[in-house]
């Protein structure tokens, strides 16, 4: 090894000394995982990584210790318990890190993904510390787990009554779920942008025929991290804001909503718990709470999204309609949205699919499949 480091070094006059933290082939993962760890740490605090992001790699690699956690499920696979105890050389094996890939990926085709991801990451960071030569790296040889597409879960219309009538009677400290359940029915937004609406993001105007609509501004999101109470981010999860012409029934609900509570502010929040904002993970194990011996005993969130876009494909047979709704067309003009004239001074455009969902009613049951599903 001196006599290599003598024959690297002749005919240079610059130290080659490496900046990079130096592995050796018997440390541990845990090392390549924790100096992983360290870099997004750093890239959070300038800037070139977000909180979420950096909190969604942790939770791959490490044990959450959060009382509310991200992923309810504890036997999750974690990175750092599977590998992080053996050494790079010994961890490097393809066959390994395939089976164990498609082990994960039976039960959580997502996580197999990211864990897919995050490892070529580790050995990047080993090659570059001399702790494995590029020619072992394990991973141009490892397949790359095949995502399964996501099956939407539309409940119909019996459903939809039976779980909000669930809603309305399960004493679980659920003032909240009743409004954050029509919201997301009656809009089809994410349940981390509901859940950042502010009554100052309602808006009231005029059409031309002289009959109304309310207005939601989708702007942002709520975000949570560990020691940091819910905040309002402002921007969306994904997509730019948009505006969305509300169902007349949800309209009266929030309406009726804003004259009980009384908010002494209009920047507060529409869903409001005992924190000001409402954490996604905090409404979410709430709502598994409230759903456990009820009629949809596979209930989520996310399925009133769903439920809303397969109603309106059904109904308009228009997928970018269905795409304005949801947040989705970016820069192209849907038939779905409609211009208003905004306090006099400019047009804005509307996404308006209100008479489409005002099937969606949870306080009226019905016997026809209103969203479309099987």
């Amino acid at each position: 090894m001196r006599r290599f480091e003598i024959n690297i070094r002749r005919k240079t006059k610059r130290k080659r000394t490496s900046r990079r933290v130096q592995f050796s082939p018997t440390d541990s993962m845990s090392l390549v995982f924790a100096e992983l760890d360290k870099q997004w740490k750093a890239r959070v605090d300038v800037g070139t990584m977000s909180r979420d992001s950096y909190d969604n790699n942790h939770r791959m690699i490490c044990e959450s210790t959060n009382r509310v956690r991200h992923n309810p499920n504890p036997d999750a696979f974690k990175l750092e318990t599977e590998l992080g105890n053996l050494s790079i050389t010994e961890s490097a094996n393809v066959a390994d890190i395939t089976d164990y890939l498609d082990e994960v990926a039976e039960s959580a085709p997502t996580r197999a993904e990211k864990h897919y991801q995050l490892l070529w990451q580790g050995y990047r960071l080993a090659i570059q510390g001399r702790g494995i030569t590029a020619a072992d790296n394990p991973m141009p040889h490892v397949p790359r787990p095949a995502l399964r597409v996501t099956t939407p879960r539309p409940m119909d219309k019996a459903a939809q009554c039976a779980m909000f009538e669930q809603i309305l009677t399960t004493p679980a400290n659920s003032s909240y779920l009743p409004i954050l359940y029509m919201l997301l029915l009656g809009t089809g937004v994410r349940p981390g942008e509901a859940l950042a609406a502010r009554w100052s993001d309602l808006s009231v105007h005029t059409l031309d025929d002289g009959s109304t609509r309310t207005v939601l501004h989708v702007a942002a999101t709520v975000r949570w991290h560990p020691g940091v109470e819910p905040y309002r981010h402002e921007d969306r999860k994904s997509g730019n804001p948009y505006r969305v012409a509300l169902p007349s029934w949800l309209a009266g609900e929030l309406e009726a909503e804003r004259l009980r509570v009384k908010p002494a502010s209009m920047d507060l929040p529409i869903v409001q718990g005992s924190k000001a904002w409402v954490s996604v993970p905090t409404a979410r194990q709430l709502a598994f709470r409230v759903r456990r011996g009820g009629p949809v005993q596979g209930f989520r969130l996310s399925d009133l999204r769903d439920t809303v876009a397969t109603h309106l494909a059904v109904v308009t047979e228009d997928d970018e309609r269905v795409s304005a709704q949801l947040g989705h067309t970016e820069g192209k003009l849907s038939m779905a949205q409609r211009h208003y004239i905004d306090r006099g001074r400019k047009r804005m455009a509307v996404v308006d699919n209100a008479d489409e969902l005002e099937a969606l009613n949870p306080r009226i049951p019905g016997e026809i499949w209103e969203s479309g599903g099987n």
